[in-house]
């Protein structure tokens, strides 16, 4: 039973929140749902049809995450596994996709001079595989950074989300 409300009820309304809030966002989800209203009102949508209008009516490619969400059982478990000082001063910050779900990313960072900075990466840093290396633009020195630091994915490990490592 609890399988069921999972699949059933939980899931379906975190995907949606994950399409509006960290996908779309809210002003270009609400905009498209409401057209999806429109076009569909009194009539027997497929999940096909809501699929092609989300995507034309957002101006985004969604296939990524119908596949993650709908069409496999797949879990999410980013990671920022090391922080490492390039030659020039700077920062490169090695990043893990370590479940088989892909999502944007958004990285808190905290530099050695005090300063704090926050990323968006977007989800097509996977598609070259499950590593990711994100270059600091500045010559900083980071401190520490954390992936997902609002705790607002569906991250199955979150132990490996910060970086230094922090407890057991």
């Amino acid at each position: 039973m609890h399988d069921l409300f999972w699949v059933g009820y939980q899931k379906p309304a975190l995907m949606m929140q994950m399409l509006r809030y960290e996908v779309l966002g809210k002003e270009r989800f609400d905009a498209a749902f409401r057209e999806y209203i429109k076009t569909w009102a009194f009539k027997h949508p497929t999940p096909a049809d809501f699929f092609r209008l989300m995507r034309d009516e957002s101006g985004m490619d969604l296939d990524w995450f119908w596949r993650g969400w709908i069409y496999s059982t797949a879990r999410l478990d980013q990671s920022v596994d090391s922080v490492a000082t390039r030659p020039d001063g700077g920062s490169n910050i090695h990043l893990t996709n370590r479940g088989t779900m892909v999502m944007p990313a958004e990285l808190a960072l905290t530099f050695t001079d005090g300063s704090t900075g926050t990323v968006r990466l977007p989800v097509e840093m996977w598609n070259l595989g499950q590593a990711f290396v994100y270059r600091v633009p500045d010559k900083k020195i980071v401190r520490s950074a954390m992936v997902d630091p609002k705790r607002v994915l569906p991250d199955t490990d979150r132990s490996n989300n910060a970086w230094p490592r922090t407890g057991p």
